[in-house]
């Protein structure tokens, strides 16, 4: 396996979709009680139940890899709305875009956020408790860009209260996380460890050479 430049676009946007599915469907709950022999068909209520065909993804940061996320968001029947700093066009299938002054209304419109930011001095610490309290109640948060566009201890606060309904982090701040650190045990919280842009290098085979037998 490895970190693949090419191509990373794609395979992070199926990472999304694979935390976003996981939140939307209850596997972080069901997995544990798979591991202890547990039929807890009742783990997950059904108000965290959801289809995400008819939702609204806001997508933080629509450029190579947020525009993989909302071509495969689009395509399950969500409405895709967008922030970029380098203007308010986009793809058909991204209902309308922003600059960065409409993340917050933004926010507050989207059942799924999703942020694909790089680190620079104008995203660190960008998803604050502002940003967090402007977002829809019961939101599902997911980042896949840089852990400290986030202010990590807002983030926890806003999951034990209910104003976010989960999250899934590919990224952290602090990364690695520490064993101790209050956001593995916060609700509904799926954490993979920076391998959102992991995938396996197939080598295809060197053609056989053709050899006549000699009689």
């Amino acid at each position: 396996r490895t970190n693949m430049q090419e191509g990373a676009g794609s395979v992070v946007a199926e990472h999304v979709l694979g935390l976003m599915f996981g939140l939307t469907r209850g596997l972080a709950d069901y997995l544990p009680a798979q591991a202890k022999g547990e039929w807890a068909d009742e783990a997950v209520p059904e108000s965290r139940m959801w289809e995400v065909k008819g939702r609204t993804m806001l997508v933080v940061g629509l450029g190579g890899i947020g525009t993989e996320v909302a071509k495969r968001a689009h395509a399950l029947g969500m409405i895709v709305i967008a922030t970029r700093n380098s203007g308010t066009d986009g793809p058909d299938y991204v209902a309308e875009v922003g600059l960065a002054d409409k993340l917050l209304p933004f926010a507050a419109r989207a059942d799924v956020i999703v942020s694909t930011l790089p680190l620079t001095a104008g995203t660190k610490g960008l998803m604050n408790k502002a940003f967090f309290d402007a977002a829809k109640r019961g939101a599902l948060f997911i980042n896949v860009g840089r852990g400290g566009t986030v202010v990590t201890d807002d983030l926890v606060a806003a999951l034990a209260d209910g104003r976010l309904g989960g999250a899934g982090l590919d990224v952290t701040d602090p990364e690695p996380l520490p064993a101790d650190h209050p956001l593995w045990r916060a609700p509904n919280v799926i954490i993979t460890p920076h391998v959102a842009d992991r995938i396996e290098l197939v080598i295809a085979p060197a053609a056989a050479t053709d050899r006549k037998s000699v009689v």
